[in-house]
């Protein structure tokens, strides 16, 4: 099954320097979205500085992704970023408030699985740098007691992970 992660019904696109990323609570089924106003709404903080264009595409409850060959539904992160010079940020929006982390664990799960998917569709050669994000409003902060996940999450995607909510374009 072809996927298109860059369906134009499930983008917006800003070039203004500071805006945030969105993703209203369960049980909504509503995609998540990019808000340049209600600053208190933004689960993530995008930082614009060149101000490029940066278009936002959701994924989650707007792009059909196809079933684990076990033929359960398949997890997804709640969107990407794309810039005018090629940079792919896929995110994962978080407001938990939860002790252990276990958050992080399942933002990666959501990652990883969006991602396996991405890269059957699409070539890495098309974009010159490649990020995930887990951001939490909540957890604005993670220490460093996940550099075992992120390392595993390297060997398994080939990208980097952070686990702020600040990404700077």
């Amino acid at each position: 099954m072809d996927v298109n992660f860059f369906n134009e019904k499930c983008k917006s696109s800003t070039i203004l320097a500071k805006f945030g990323l969105c993703d209203d609570p369960p049980p909504t089924k509503k995609p998540a979205y990019l808000d340049t106003d209600d600053h208190e709404k933004w689960i993530a903080v995008v930082e614009n500085n060149q101000q490029q264009r940066i278009d936002f595409y959701a994924i989650d409850h707007c792009v059909s992704l196809p079933p684990k060959d076990n033929g359960k539904e398949r997890k997804r992160c709640d969107c990407l970023l794309y810039s005018e010079n090629n940079v792919l940020i896929f995110v994962e929006l978080k407001t938990r408030k939860v002790p252990g982390k276990v958050w992080v664990k399942d933002g990666i799960d959501q990652l990883i699985s969006t991602i396996e998917v991405f890269w059957q569709n699409y070539d890495k050669k098309d974009f010159t740098e490649v990020k995930a994000f887990v951001c939490n409003r909540l957890k604005p902060e993670v220490n460093q007691g996940h550099a075992e996940k992120m390392e595993r999450f390297k060997d398994q995607t080939g990208m980097r992970l952070y686990t702020h909510r600040r990404i700077v374009f």
